[in-house]
């Protein structure tokens, strides 16, 4: 499994690349990035491990606040994008390949924090991966992921049923969104698009679990829950008129105990 999920990342990292082109998508900027700085807080001066780092735009985002930044990925191509783009900023950040449902070479109590950014939907070792995220954690130490909701996941079991597009924000309008068979766990594989309406070269790997999954989880592998948001758009624009109707993101902090 581990073999075929980095193939993906290795195939689709150009596209990626592109596609998050060094600051986010729309959906990143105006409703994920400004709720998990709210909870990540003050970094500075502060160990952090950006867990799937992709091409790095958070690592060297977080650098620039006064990090100390490691970032690890598992597809290789993405971390030379990474190294790429960060020797073109001030910022300065230690790239590695890996897995992070292993973290090989990584000491215990290592880091102060931990950023898994829309990352643990994609990999079939949830519980591994929140046990290495523990180890490596000093004490008090604070883990935030983010993921896709689980009960309005597109990239899984749901789907909305769309209208017309509308023609001041270029987007086709939202009726409803209709999902089913929610407590069925399984992975889906979905494509992405590029910027022009393309698909990636390979589909994605997608593992559909409960929000109690989650919950269920991070309490087993010895985390105490202090933080969980389902952001809203920070501003008015129409674009995001689906995302004000359901959560798109949920976002979880939780301290190492």
């Amino acid at each position: 499994m581990f073999e075929s999920i980095q193939e993906q990342w290795e195939a689709n990292a150009q596209a990626f690349a592109a596609l998050i082109s060094d600051q986010g998508t729309p959906h990143h900027r105006e409703i994920l990035n400004p709720c998990v700085e709210r909870l990540i807080g003050d970094v500075k001066g502060k160990k952090l491990l950006d867990a799937g780092c992709g091409e790095g735009y958070l690592s060297r985002y977080y650098s620039k606040k006064g990090a100390i930044v490691t970032g690890v990925d598992i597809s290789s191509k993405l971390i030379e994008k990474s190294i790429e783009l960060t020797k073109n900023e001030s910022s300065n950040v230690d790239y590695m390949v890996g897995n992070i449902c292993d973290l090989l070479g990584i000491d215990n109590a290592e880091y102060d924090l931990v950023l898994c950014n829309l990352v643990l939907l994609n990999i079939p070792c949830l519980n591994d991966a929140l046990r290495e995220f523990h180890r490596i954690l000093c004490d008090e130490g604070h883990l935030v992921f983010s993921i896709v909701h689980p009960a309005f996941d597109f990239y899984g079991p749901g789907q909305w049923v769309m209208g017309e597009k509308n023609p001041e924000t270029k987007r086709t309008e939202g009726l409803f969104f209709k999902v089913d068979n929610y407590f069925e766990q399984k992975e889906y594989q979905r494509f992405w698009r590029n910027r022009d309406g393309t698909e990636f070269p390979q589909p994605i790997s997608f593992f559909h679990r409960t929000l109690s999954s989650y919950f269920d989880a991070l309490l087993k592998s010895g985390f105490v829950l202090t933080g969980f948001e389902e952001p809203l758009p920070v501003t008015d624009n129409e674009f995001f008129n689906r995302e004000r109707r359901i959560p798109f993101f949920v976002v979880f902090k939780s301290r190492k105990s």
